[in-house]
């Protein structure tokens, strides 16, 4: 009884950690970040995020019909190996070790070569992951920050403030931990999906 409530409870937190948390926390920094930079803000790193998920769902390769295939080569390389071990004499007495040999080695070759096209698969999504949802999102972010300054209403801005470089710094200082830790809370999110 002790056990499905400490299992419960277990699985109760790690939702909140991954799930609600980032929930609440998007929520509450797209609320913020609003209310500084105005709508197009939040709405630009949404639509970043959106755009890099069409894009990486278009170039992703078949991974799942990959590691069937592959494990239908292991299972085909496990067999021969038995069945080469369960007819030894009849491949000895008729002399079929060249031939067995020959076509283990083919179902190496094979298996080898499946396993190097998933590593590279994965390698270079790896590298187009970062580069769209890491790095592109810093650009986008460094936009973001720049945005009372240099956007459409940067007069509105700068009047309001004066001109003061003290609260320039300081609106970059506060809107760039804002947009950090809205990425930081779509990115749990988005790991969240894909651990799911």
């Amino acid at each position: 009884m002790t056990d499905d409530i400490n299992k419960w409870s277990d699985s109760l937190a790690q939702l909140y950690s991954n799930v609600t948390k980032p929930i609440l926390d998007i929520v509450m920094f797209t609320k913020k970040l609003s209310a500084l930079l105005g709508v197009e803000g939040p709405a630009m790193i949404f639509g970043w995020y959106l755009l890099c998920a069409i894009i990486l769902k278009n170039i992703a390769p078949p991974f799942g019909s990959w590691m069937a295939k592959l494990q239908n080569l292991e299972g085909s390389y496990r067999g021969h190996h038995f069945e080469v071990l369960s007819h030894s004499e009849e491949i000895a007495f008729y002399n079929g070790d060249e031939w067995e040999k020959k076509k283990a080695q083919e179902g190496f070759n094979e298996l080898y070569n499946h396993s190097m096209t998933i590593y590279n698969g994965r390698f270079w999504m790896g590298i187009a992951d970062s580069i769209l949802v890491k790095y592109g999102a810093f650009v986008i972010g460094y936009v973001l920050v720049g945005y009372p300054v240099f956007g459409p209403r940067k007069e509105e801005y700068l009047k309001r403030i004066g001109g003061n470089a003290s609260i320039i710094v300081k609106d970059y200082v506060r809107n760039t931990g804002l947009l950090i830790n809205l990425a930081k809370a779509i990115g749990r999110i988005i790991v969240s999906y894909k651990d799911l």
